[in-house]
């Protein structure tokens, strides 16, 4: 499995036969998305940001799906069930269980969401504030799902018009040891065992 970061919520999923967009987005946001071709686009929130790209397959509802071997489930990010913040997703390939968990807001997860994301992977999750979970939120989410690697998303990038917190608050929130790359190459055999990792993707935005 291959990760690609490109800022706010933006991740590119590549396994051998498929790739998923998640969140693309338009230049209004003051970064800019390389053009790409892409076999599904996830949206957790605004399907009408389409981006730049063309997708064969967009999710932007809540539900089961299988595309190319790729399972996808996504729920929503509310624990009362409403759409109000928008949708997780939980992407299933090659062996890895992955969560994006788009613009998530509470820390208190419902019974349906905990099912679904104990004994996940890969964690993805806002970090910056907003309209998304703050540092130390997100560290207290981190500490009750122990994902095996943890990603963050959603922090202040240069040029971005939305206002977000540093990534630094979150580094200082967690105190882990943080690898940064500029793609995320993982495979099932590679992830960790006993520990989190924590990897800092940088964002490709040209």
């Amino acid at each position: 499995m291959n990760i690609s970061y490109f800022g706010l919520t933006c991740f590119r999923i590549q396994n051998n036969g498929a790739s998923v967009i998640i969140d693309p987005y338009d230049d209004s946001t003051g970064l800019k998305l390389p053009r790409m071709q892409n076999d599904i686009a996830l949206f957790t929130n605004n399907p009408e940001a389409k981006g730049k790209g063309e997708q064969s397959f967009t999710i932007s509802t809540a539900g089961e799906y299988e595309v190319k071997d790729i399972f996808i489930y996504g729920l929503p990010a509310d624990p009362g069930g409403s759409n109000k913040d928008g949708l997780i997703y939980l992407i299933e390939t090659e062996g890895i269980h992955l969560a994006h968990l788009g613009k998530i807001k509470s820390t208190k997860l419902s019974e349906k969401q905990l099912e679904r994301l104990e004994g996940v992977d890969i964690l993805i999750l806002p970090v910056g504030g907003s309209d998304g979970l703050k540092a130390e939120a997100a560290a207290e989410l981190i500490s009750e799902l122990e994902p095996r690697v943890v990603i963050p998303m959603n922090y202040q990038l240069p040029g971005l018009k939305v206002k977000l917190d540093s990534l630094d608050s979150f580094k200082k929130a967690v105190g882990g040891n943080f690898e940064t790359i500029d793609k995320y190459k993982v495979s099932r055999k590679d992830l960790p065992e006993e520990e989190t990792n924590f990897i800092i993707i940088e964002p490709s935005t040209n």
